[in-house]
């Protein structure tokens, strides 16, 4: 009993001074940030306890006081290098702007490496700069390659201004059309450049000097000037196993652009738009024959000469009958007049509203 009642009277002893006893409060505190910190003292086990009270700053005091003090602008290769992303920027949409777009963006890289390394002395900057040098320089090479002038021979720099150029065929798609070249053959005065019936129907081929008749079983169709296709017929409907059903003859000393015919075919196969072209200019280049022939026909049953003769002036397509009359001479002669309205050229077919644009 006498120990329960010394346990009892410490506890009571100690709870009366726990009550009785004030607890001490330290004075408050404010950080630099503004926030109030006080201390409190425990009265259980005598610790000193810091609780921190914190008020909310305003939006506004958070950002006007997070730099109290800016710090002095930075080296002139930094100021550069975002100049020159600044230009980067601005390049326009076009072929050359891209240019404009890749030599800015390495330029930058290369200052802002520079400030990295001479400057911050940041390793990972550098890494990182030196690899956008890298990848734009790539793309730039690329673009420039892409951008390089393309030329072309004489002759061939005349068939694209004639004929392609009009329909808005590139540079590039046109050279894709050559790589399909056979090559171009010279043809002497009276040479055959197709047989009748004996060779094979395996090339397109543009007229790019002289002149050639057509004629079939030796009656004289039509006259093949230069920028004319010799085949046109035959790219519709006839494969490379048929033969020619009319001969082709040199009148003069010619010279011929030749296609792989199948190999042009199997090229523009995967582009719609040459496919398009080729269609329209081989179409209206049948046209062509077919208003001549028939021009020749309804005129007499003319026969092709075994020669003809040339004058200074006006050529002469001489006829092996006399009992055909001077109508299909005429015609044939008018047809050798480059210069005679009325012949038959091809850039003289108009377009119309039923044909379909290119």
């Amino acid at each position: 009993m006498i120990g329960l009642q010394n346990v009892t009277t410490d506890v009571s002893t100690s709870s009366e001074v726990a009550v009785t006893s004030p607890a001490p409060v330290a004075e408050p505190a404010v950080n630099e940030m503004g926030l109030v910190e006080t201390t409190r003292l425990s009265t259980a086990t005598g610790d000193l306890v810091n609780v921190t009270v914190q008020e909310r700053p305003s939006m506004w005091d958070m950002y006007w006081n997070h730099c109290p003090k800016w710090r002095p602008v930075n080296h002139i290769f930094f100021q550069v290098a975002n100049l020159f992303f600044l230009l980067s920027f601005l390049a326009p949409h076009t072929p050359g702007g891209l240019m404009w777009l890749r030599v800015a963006l390495i330029l930058g890289c290369a200052f802002s490496g520079m400030w990295a390394w001479s400057i911050e002395c940041y390793l990972d900057a550098v890494l990182w700069n030196s690899a956008f040098i890298v990848i734009n320089f790539v793309y730039f090479s690329i673009q420039f390659y892409l951008m390089r002038p393309i030329k072309f021979h004489k002759d061939l720099e005349e068939v694209y201004i004639q004929l392609f150029k009009p329909l808005r065929v590139s540079r590039r798609q046109y050279r894709r059309v050559l790589m399909c070249m056979r090559n171009i053959r010279h043809l002497k005065c009276h040479e055959l450049y197709a047989h009748e019936k004996v060779t094979k129907v395996d090339s397109l081929s543009l007229v790019l000097s002289g002149k050639l008749v057509v004629s079939q079983n030796q009656r004289a169709l039509h006259i093949v000037f230069p920028q004319h296709f010799l085949d046109s017929p035959e790219w519709f409907g006839v494969s490379t196993d048929e033969y020619f059903q009319v001969s082709i003859m040199a009148m003069e000393e010619s010279r011929v652009l030749v296609w792989h015919r199948d190999k042009l075919k199997l090229s523009i196969m995967s582009d719609s738009f040459l496919q398009a072209v080729f269609d329209h200019i081989l179409g209206r280049d049948v046209v062509h024959k077919l208003m001549q022939v028939s021009e020749t026909m309804a005129v007499s049953n003319g026969h092709l000469p075994n020669c003809y003769e040339e004058g200074e002036d006006k050529p002469m397509l001489v006829v092996k009958k006399a009992g055909d009359g001077p109508g299909i001479t005429a015609l044939l002669n008018r047809q050798l007049q480059a210069t005679d309205p009325n012949a038959w050229r091809l850039g003289r077919i108009e377009e119309t509203e039923h044909e379909t644009p290119v």
